[in-house]
């Protein structure tokens, strides 16, 4: 399974990875390559994501590059090897999201 992201997973990405934060430069440029290529079995909105491996890698200090506060939960950017893996939704609630919330709804961390 390989599928572009749709646009309410684009704006979340977009949304999460315009800060300033070690990486950010080579993340925004592999964002705009990502291609949806698992979803988490859940039903939630959790989505694995590969980018193009010609892109510079960014220099992380870990697995976990962004997170931010979303309705019942929060969203978490993932990368292996500084490139793009995957993005979360985590909830609380016992409803599972259907979607990723737009900009307006996430509440970035710090």
């Amino acid at each position: 399974m390989s599928r572009p992201l749709t646009p309410a997973e684009r704006e979340a990405l977009t949304f999460l990875l315009d800060g300033d934060f070690p990486g950010a430069v080579e993340l925004r440029a592999q964002a705009g390559t990502a291609r949806v290529t698992g979803r988490c079995g859940c039903g939630c909105p959790t989505i694995d994501l590969a980018v193009d491996d010609d892109l510079p890698a960014a220099r992380l200090a870990g697995r976990v590059v962004v997170e931010a506060g979303a309705p019942d939960g929060g969203l978490i950017v993932f990368a292996d090897d500084g490139r793009l893996s995957g993005l979360e939704y985590w909830t609380v609630s016992d409803e599972v999201p259907a979607g990723f919330p737009p900009p307006d709804r996430i509440e970035r961390a710090g």
